[in-house]
């Protein structure tokens, strides 16, 4: 058949965050992937849109965003392009949800993400104005690192994030306490 192009569409499938053992995504309740945390966003989802930790329904005030989970890995050295964005638009969603409720009286106001990641992939039109406007209108910080564990306290249900900071110098490995981790999962063909 003669033809002016080809279009291929594979399609894909999200990474198995659960191969990620050192998350804890399955073990820790307050480990969500991104489409899960996404959905909690979502006007319609199972909370109407309140973020809120699965272990006990708590408004979190820390949330951390780990990045490349399933991708640029010895099995998956490819970067799946859409990561770092969606992090960012959660987190400046996470923050509006927060303070739209401290208005209306129905949640504390104040909330913190930080994201983790390994290099920032805002590579489209607008992108890295978008990523700047999260980091310093919304007061996003990102750390440039690598991940080593997420660890849960018992006690408290809340999640201590391990990681090693070779970019800033760091010699000895870091440890952060948070409410909430989302899982930023890549993609595979």
């Amino acid at each position: 058949v003669p033809v002016g192009a080809v279009i291929l569409a594979p399609g894909y499938e999200v990474y198995n965050a659960h191969l990620s053992e050192e998350y804890g995504l399955g073990r820790y309740p307050n480990v969500l992937t991104s489409l899960q945390y996404e959905r909690m966003l979502s006007a319609s989802g199972p909370t109407r849109g309140r973020v809120q930790r699965p272990s006990d329904g708590a408004a979190p005030k820390r949330i951390a965003f780990l990045q490349c989970v399933g991708s640029r890995d010895e099995s998956h050295d490819y970067c799946s392009s859409v990561c770092c964005m969606y992090a960012a638009k959660e987190a400046i969603m996470t923050i509006e949800h927060a303070r739209a409720d401290a208005h209306t009286g129905n949640g504390h106001g104040e909330v913190s993400c930080q994201v983790f990641f390994m290099d920032t992939r805002a590579f489209s039109k607008g992108y890295e104005e978008y990523y700047r406007r999260a980091e310093n209108k919304y007061g996003i910080q990102y750390t440039r690192c690598r991940l080593s564990e997420v660890k849960e306290d018992p006690q408290t249900g809340n999640l201590v994030v391990r990681y090693f900071e070779p970019y800033a110098g760091a010699a000895e490995p870091v440890q952060a306490e948070f409410d909430l981790v989302v899982l930023s999962v890549g993609m595979e063909i």
